[in-house]
Parts: C-alpha cells; structure tokens; sequence
C-alpha cells in the first residue's frame, strides 16, 4: 500500500500562495482543473485538495476541513467575470455560456442570475457554443481580459454581486482531507501548507508575479489580486457557506419540481 499523501493542485493564480515553493516529503502534487478534483476523491484517488465548495458538499461523509484553509474573497475578485450583450437582469430567455472547469462558479452564476435577478435563461452552455448573450470566465482566463471582451459592454464581478446581495464573503474552495488519512500525514500537511502560504505571502509575493508574466498582469496587478484573498476561514466564511449552499440546493430543487 502506498504511503504517498496526493493532493490536488489546482494551476490557478489565486492557488500559488499554498503551492509555490511547496515541497513536503511523502506528498505527491497532482495539477489538475477544480472540477476534476471531486470525482477523483471519490474514487480514492486524491487524498486531499482545495476542493470546489460545491464539491466539498458531497464530500463530507468521507473528507473533513483541513487547518480551516480555503479561498475566500469579500468584494470584487476579478478572476469571477460574467460578461454579457445586455444589463443582466435582461436575461431572460437567453443563452448563456460557461466554462466547466468550476462547479462553483457556475452554480454561483445560476443562483445570481435566477434567484439574486429572477431571470431565467433559455440554455446554459459551453463557452464554444455560437451567438452567446451572456458568459463566465474564470480564473487566468478571466485576469487576462482586463474586465473587457467586445461586444460585451456589461461585466460583473460575482463575487462582488454575491457580496453586494448578502453582505458575506464569497468562498470559492475549502482545503479538506481524507478522514481516514493517518494522523501524522494530517498534521504534516497542515503545518506545511500554512507556513508555505504565510511564507509566501510574506516573502515571496513578487516571485509568484513573475512566474505569471506571460498573463499581461503587472507586479502590482498581481500582488494586489492575491492579497484580496481570504486563506483561512472564519465563521463569516463558514457562514457565508451555508448560505451559499441553502441557496445552490433550493435552486436545484425547484429545478427538478419543475421537470
């Protein structure tokens, strides 16, 4: 049986702060896009990751919150973007396109739109699909627009409208673990990954901005960006979770009542 704790790597921007630099024995790091991390631990095959909220839902028999890390934001993040021909509470019947790298994000673009502007689009879709109204980026791939695409003069930061409309911080993933992972290789990867992240974010801030210069993003644009981040939770992050979930679920609900 092997001994190697694997855990997920997500390559976003808003990630480095908990990888950069990170080298702890016994771990093996898997790069991957956060809507490949659940399936993965359910099959056994991630032991621990900074899982996408809604994921981290179904995952709770089986995993647990590690070191209370996650990525939380209150207020505009930029790497959230929904971008779209017309106001956005002119939705309605429209189609609507979205990158399928995130569970979380999606579903927070379907509860903005449906229950925080009570519009009801026509379809949602992938980004590829021709002749979008409306659509989501997110993470590097919404940094590099600099807030404009033409033909889409409307943008909106989600997890701006999230903070705007219940007044919580957004929380985008949450750092959980394995349960039956034993005790030491717990204990390892909490004390790791928190001094890597106070390290980084201390000392290490300009490094991490030149790995991205290929982005368009200056030093500052970056370290700016990051340090908008939440990286460990509080009880508004915990609560802003149930929200979102109480929301995510009564919006899935009336879906499947509705078919």
């Amino acid at each position: 049986m092997s001994t190697t704790t694997r855990i997920g790597q997500i390559p976003y921007l808003n990630c480095e702060p908990f990888f950069h630099g990170l080298s702890l024995s016994g771990v093996e790091l898997c790069p991957m896009p956060p809507s490949s991390m659940g399936p993965l631990a359910v099959r056994g095959e991630l032991d621990a990751a900074p899982f996408s909220l809604v994921q981290s839902f179904d995952l709770r028999d089986e995993f647990e919150v590690l070191g209370d890390m996650g990525i939380s934001v209150i207020g505009p993040v930029r790497s959230i973007l929904f971008f779209s021909r017309v106001p956005i509470d002119e939705l309605a019947g429209a189609v609507v396109g979205a990158t399928y790298q995130s569970a979380t994000a999606v579903q927070l673009m379907k509860v903005v739109l449906e229950q925080r502007f009570g519009v009801r689009p026509r379809e949602y879709t992938g980004l590829d699909a021709p002749h979008l109204d409306a659509f989501l980026l997110i993470g590097d791939d919404a940094l590099v627009t600099h807030n404009r695409v033409d033909g889409y003069p409307h943008v909106y930061d989600l997890a701006d409208v999230w903070w705007e409309w219940k007044r919580l911080p957004f929380v985008f993933a949450v750092w959980m673990v394995r349960r039956d992972l034993a005790p030491e290789a717990k204990e390892t990867l909490t004390l790791g990954l928190r001094r890597n992240l106070e390290h980084n974010m201390t000392h290490c801030l300009d490094a991490i901005a030149r790995k991205r210069e290929h982005m368009g993003l200056t030093s500052v644009e970056v370290i700016d960006y990051l340090r908008a981040f939440r990286y460990v939770l509080d009880e508004n992050d915990y609560r802003a979770m149930e929200d979102f979930e109480g929301a995510w679920r009564s919006l899935t609900l009336a879906k499947e009542a509705a078919v």
